[in-house]
């Protein structure tokens, strides 16, 4: 889980492929972000905390307008680099 820079909001990655945007005052979820094809293990805000990046063991990393939810990119790998 992660903080956005202002505090205000928490990410959190899941083993069921998902992100959950959570409002960090009231705790009430606001986005729900899905896309992924395998466990995502790790959740980061940009500085300016308009974005947010997932990657996930389906060896890719998402980036997401963390207001809207809308994914704007996806960056694919491979296994361990090779």
């Amino acid at each position: 889980m992660v903080f956005s820079p202002d505090g205000k909001r928490l990410a959190s990655a899941s083993e069921d492929r998902t992100v959950k945007v959570w409002d960090a005052l009231t705790g009430r979820e606001t986005l729900a972000l899905t896309g992924h094809a395998d466990r995502v293990y790790c959740v980061a805000f940009s500085p300016d905390g308009k974005r947010l990046a997932s990657a996930s063991y389906d060896q890719t990393v998402k980036v997401w307008d963390a207001t809207s939810g809308r994914e704007t990119l996806t960056l694919k790998g491979t296994q361990w680099g090779f």
